[in-house]
């Protein structure tokens, strides 16, 4: 017991509670930083790149009023006309090499397996001159030699290319309709997907398809095309989407290739009930003086 009279005297805690004490002061340090920390952080965003305020840009464009008319799809199918012309009379003479395959069985289980291969060289020159020489024939093995498939092609003596130009001559606009589906830009320059249908439904023999319009010649670079029905229905099933592609061999578009398929109604001993026919172009000469004696009966060349 303490006398009151006896001065004060601290006394000292036990060692246990000064240790709490000291543990309970820092851990509350700790939580006031964190806190401070957790204050003045960012809110979390989504994953991805963080852009700081100053890095973030906002304007507006002003809308630009266009004055120039735009080409219409007459104009554009003039354009064509006389871009297809314009090819055709800047060539005189061609000479190009043709590979023409046929592939049977095409569909269904049965393995695809060769008919025939020709490979033709095939001479031009204006205004009426062609020759075609047969350079090599291949034929499938197991076919009988009597039973032949017919794939020898007659070239027409023309540079025109109307398998590619035939719906969009000028004599042709009142029997098609056309319409512009796309513009896309390539090497810088625009490219027109226009298609083209038949305006009577009751010819079998007028396909319907589209074309790819370069507009830096305005000619045909590519054509794809079919038949709503079948031109025989007697003979052929169905005559699938036909291919024909061009590319430019020295400033001029010229055939590149032509792909087709054909289904018939009944199979025949020598093609079965599908083919494919194809033709590959490669080896042109353009515009290099053939000799007219060339065209002349038993020249060799």
């Amino acid at each position: 017991m303490l006398d009151a009279a006896e001065p004060h005297r601290r006394v000292a805690a036990s060692p246990h509670t000064m240790l709490a004490c000291r543990a309970l002061y820092t851990m509350s340090a700790f939580l006031l930083l964190l806190l401070a920390l957790v204050a003045g952080a960012p809110p979390a965003s989504a994953a991805g790149p963080t852009l700081a305020v100053e890095d973030t840009l906002f304007t507006e464009v002003p809308e630009v009023l266009v004055r120039a008319p735009r080409v219409t799809l007459d104009e554009i199918l003039g354009r064509v006309a006389r871009g297809e012309a314009r090819r055709e009379s800047l060539l005189t003479d061609q000479s190009f090499q043709v590979a023409v395959r046929l592939m049977r069985d095409v569909t269904g289980r049965a393995e695809p397996r060769l008919i025939d291969e020709t490979v033709w060289r095939v001479y031009r020159k204006r205004p009426d001159k062609v020759r075609s020489l047969l350079l090599r024939r291949r034929e499938d093995p197991k076919r009988k030699r009597r039973a032949r498939a017919g794939v020898d092609i007659q070239f027409a003596p023309g540079m025109g290319e109307d398998i590619v130009n035939f719906a969009f001559k000028p004599e042709a606009r009142r029997d098609y309709r056309y319409r512009i589906v796309g513009r896309d830009l390539v090497g810088g320059h625009v490219v027109y997907r226009i298609e083209f249908e038949p305006r009577s439904l009751l010819d079998p023999f007028a396909p319907n398809g589209r074309v790819w319009v370069d507009t830096n010649d305005f000619v045909i670079v590519r054509e794809e095309m079919g038949f709503r029905r079948s031109p025989v229905p007697l003979v052929l099933k169905e005559i699938h989407r036909m291919v024909i592609e061009r590319r430019r061999v020295g400033g001029f578009w010229v055939l590149s290739r032509v792909l087709m398929r054909v289904e018939l109604t009944v199979p025949f001993p020598t093609l079965g009930r599908s083919f494919d026919m194809s033709l590959q172009y490669q080896h042109y000469r353009l515009n290099g003086g053939l000799e007219d004696a060339l065209f002349e009966e038993g020249a060799k060349r």
